[in-house]
């Protein structure tokens, strides 16, 4: 082979291994959009239950359960959450208290970090002094951090909320400094809602999970809620955990009668889906 043909040969590898390098990553490119394409338009659901239960029997009869589920659906660029949670406890065949809390929550993907939600949230908690408390807000949310191990995100919402509350009055129309006087107190306001979560995998099978929440009554600012959730769970299996979870609610204005300040410690067993 001349050197003429040689310099022709080596001429068309280097264009072949050229085009090749060049046309390659497109093509991996492509298949990666693809393939994100394909995941996001898959239907995903996922789903949390946490149950916790105290039973005592004897000199005194105690009862204590609490229930928290959260449900996960996505589709396309879509996610619905739905969550609830119960806190039910009794002494001696008497209620002491019950606490109950619901949200359903929409997601609509705008890009890889930042969505749009819709949130209608629902509370009773009358050991706090309100038969009821409702809210609608819209906003947006905004992933500050996602990698392997952790994830950090924030959201803010603005919509409107209605309360009705039973307020504790003293009074003394018979000279008995103990006596209180129940009344039934309903109020509506614009209202909105902030929010920012910390999802930190300690270890393969440990997680821990921290969220602020901070509620405002928007023609009152220095009426606030500040909710504040702490968990640590750890896999025993594919589809159980335990879970031990810390809930403090701050309510700078509490409804009257009442302290401003509820702790929960509660150890549970968690089913996943």
């Amino acid at each position: 082979m001349n050197c003429t043909n040689r310099g022709k040969l080596k001429f068309f590898i280097s264009l072949f291994l050229l085009c090749g390098l060049t046309v390659y990553p497109v093509f991996c490119q492509e298949a990666q959009e693809k393939k994100k394409e394909s995941d996001e338009k898959e239907i995903k659901y996922s789903s949390s239950t946490s149950f916790s239960l105290l039973l005592t029997s004897g000199n005194k009869k105690d009862f204590n359960f609490s229930f928290d589920t959260e449900q996960n659906l996505h589709f396309y660029k879509n996610r619905l959450n739905l969550k609830g949670n119960i806190i039910f406890t009794q002494s001696n065949g008497k209620k002491k208290s019950g606490i109950y809390y619901s949200h359903l929550k929409y997601d609509r993907k705008i890009n890889s970090r930042t969505y749009l939600l819709g949130l209608l949230r629902i509370e009773r908690n009358k050991s706090a002094g309100y038969n009821f408390r409702f809210a609608a807000s819209a906003g947006v949310g905004y992933t500050l951090l996602k990698k392997k191990k952790v994830e950090i995100a924030v959201e803010g919402a603005v919509g409107w909320s209605s309360e009705n509350d039973v307020q504790k009055i003293p009074g003394q129309p018979t000279g008995d400094e103990n006596f209180t006087e129940e009344t039934t107190v309903s109020n509506s306001f614009v209202s909105s809602i902030y929010s920012a979560k910390l999802v930190y995998d300690i270890t393969p099978s440990a997680r821990l999970t921290q969220e602020e929440v901070l509620f405002l009554n928007m023609g009152h600012l220095n009426e606030y809620r500040l909710n504040s959730y702490s968990s640590i769970s750890a896999s025993i299996s594919r589809y159980f955990a335990l879970k031990t979870s810390l809930q403090i609610n701050y309510d700078s204005h509490p409804v009257a009668g009442y302290k401003n300040i509820d702790l929960f410690l509660i150890s549970s067993l968690v089913i996943k889906i």
